[in-house]
């Protein structure tokens, strides 16, 4: 070989865009394993101080060098993009997000400015009520005049529009994923792209009249469809067997986003190079790091941003590779606030076989509050939580054994449990011993919704022992405080309007409900009341509060001539509010 074709060679390889090594631009994590460990696990994270800076990081790790093509999506919807995975990946062309003006836009056009080749395409995808004309005469302003919009009439039929503008080289597969939950569509993204199989997106109920002229012009043999019939109904199922009455369907679904996700990894990547991280509640990450994980045809693996272990499904397919003597490389797309530092080491540490998906990751010290010389023994179990996110009862041995009520104060107990490497705490309050409840009031939960859990414990913690005087008023929001993750808050269901949907603070409405009735029993004057938009089963119905912070209060006022004080607890899946009265100081 000459050294002119050697060197042809070298420049090609630095211009194309099969870049997988570090990227300069790109946060490194070289998370080692133990020294005695068999295999070795590297770590990436691919992230900026935005989402749009993000992508053009990961951009960069796509493809350091030129590249003849780029696409340009919205950063703030992301349903007409859930498609141009399959595009980018055709056309070797990073994905980069645009805010809602070209000023607010510089990272993808810095991107443009210093990798697009001169007589490179931009593609933009979607209409111009999502990125506007303003782009297309930047670019123009630029020296880019090859420019290509892509856009439908909706997000569906954007989809078609993608579909129709792939390189027809005859097509065997098909995906129809929801135009609603985004999840499905970007769980099959990288191995759609990888194969050239269009996705197209559908309403729940019916195929589009374009898409069923797609399928009987295409006549692919194979169709998947991602997600449940909540999502995709068999009525869609039902249509496309019309319509292409020898092809295959079939259908990948889980009972979560998470179950889905990994569902269709399993069916695509038993054996992953490479497992791409990123959070399973926002996916402007995901939609970018696509055409990276499009490359080898690994997958983008959702996780929970608001939980340090892995969701069951996600621990198992994790599990798996250890077993199999399998070594993926770990590469996560988004901060730490998204992917963070714990999810990514426990991710290592069971692929590593350092621990097992039903190894206990962590146990949460606990705190007891009684009275003076009240009988108390310390608890002969706590409950711990699995890297699969299960959380069980567990033994525990107590240094000192016993518990000491007799003195007013807090002691600190320290707990060892078999296989959990660390010590465990108990702080032990004794207070004041107090008089008889004037009110009483109790509901139960489910254990097993963990963030749910957490939530209820802690505004339960944030109201006991608050104090009214004699026509002090009392307000919910205020005791409780605005329910943030900084303040240790988590996602759970939570009710919006006529629906359910994951929110921060989810299952604060049983403690504002569960007091409202014991401030009811005890005939305090109820001042601010709301009742939910949808029936709960905690409390029955008419008796419940619903809170919204900051819109929605449950206030009352002490209408006595005596001190109340609140004392709030929970023990096992039982909350209680206790109203005390006391007498005026």
């Amino acid at each position: 070989m000459n050294k002119k074709i050697m060197v042809l060679i070298l420049i090609f390889f630095l211009c194309s865009c099969i870049f997988v090594g570090t990227p300069a631009v790109a946060a490194t994590n070289n998370l080692s394993p133990a020294a005695d460990s068999p295999q070795i696990v590297s770590s990436n994270r691919l992230y900026g101080q935005t989402r749009f800076e993000t992508s053009k990081v990961i951009a960069e790790y796509y493809c350091i060098g030129k590249v003849k093509n780029v696409i340009l999506s919205t950063g703030n919807d992301f349903a007409d993009a859930l498609s141009a995975s399959v595009l980018a990946h055709e056309k070797e062309a990073p994905i980069l997000l645009v805010d809602s003006s070209v000023d607010n836009s510089k990272d993808a056009f810095d991107y443009v400015t210093q990798h697009l080749v001169a007589t490179g395409r931009v593609y933009i995808i979607g209409g111009t009520g999502i990125i506007s004309t303003e782009f297309e005469t930047k670019l123009n302003d630029l020296g880019i005049k090859n420019v290509l919009r892509i856009a439908g009439m909706d997000r569906y039929d954007t989809s078609y529009k993608i579909a129709g503008s792939l390189h027809d080289t005859g097509i065997s597969t098909v995906v129809i994923s929801s135009g609603e939950q985004f999840s499905d569509a970007l769980s099959i993204s990288s191995f759609a792209a990888n194969k050239g199989w269009p996705i197209l997106l559908s309403p729940q109920d019916a195929l589009p009249q374009d898409m069923k002229n797609f399928l009987l012009e295409k006549k692919p043999s194979k169709v998947y469809i991602t997600g449940g019939e909540g999502v995709i109904s068999d009525n869609i199922k039902s249509e496309i067997i019309s319509l292409l009455p020898r092809a295959d369907i079939e259908r990948l679904t889980g009972q979560s986003q998470f179950d889905t996700n990994v569902i269709i990894a399993e069916t695509f990547a038993p054996n992953p190079s490479t497992i791409y991280l990123a959070t399973g509640y926002s996916f402007a990450d995901a939609l970018a790091g696509s055409v990276v994980a499009a490359k080898t045809g690994d997958p983008i693996i959702f996780i929970d941003p608001s939980v340090p272990t892995l969701p069951n499904s996600t621990a198992s397919y994790f599990a798996k590779f250890y077993a199999n003597i399998l070594n993926p490389s770990l590469v996560s797309f988004g901060g730490s606030r998204v992917v963070t530092d714990e999810i990514i080491k426990s991710s290592r540490d069971l692929i590593w076989g350092k621990a097992k998906e039903t190894s206990i990751h962590s146990i949460a010290d606990i705190t007891a509050i009684v009275t003076q010389n009240e009988e108390y023994s310390l608890p002969a179990t706590v409950q711990a939580k699995l890297y699969n996110s299960d959380a069980i009862e567990v033994p525990v041995q107590w240094n000192p054994k016993f518990g000491d009520t007799n003195k007013i104060g807090s002691s600190v107990y320290e707990g060892a449990v078999e296989e959990y490497g660390q010590m465990i705490k108990l702080t032990l309050t004794v207070k004041e011993a107090v008089s008889v409840p004037i009110a009483q009031y109790s509901t139960h939960f489910d254990l097993n919704q963990v963030n749910r859990t957490e939530n209820i414990r802690l505004a339960v913690k944030a109201l006991d022992g608050k104090l009214l005087a004699p026509g002090e008023r009392f307000s919910f929001n205020e005791g409780v405080g605005e329910r943030t993750v900084e303040a240790g808050y988590k996602e759970a269901m939570v009710i919006v309007g006529d629906a359910f949907t994951p929110g921060l603070g989810g299952g604060i409405c049983q403690v504002s409900s569960t007091l409202y009735n014991a401030v009811t029993l005890a005939h305090l004057e109820i001042t601010e009341r709301h009742p939910h938009s949808l029936p709960v089963d905690y409390v029955p119905p008419g008796q419940d509060a619903t809170v919204s912070f900051p819109i929605l209060d449950f206030k009352f006022r002490n209408n006595t001539d005596a001190y109340i004080l609140i004392r709030s607890f929970v023990e096992g899946d039982t909350l209680t509010f206790q109203l005390y009265k006391k007498a005026k100081k």
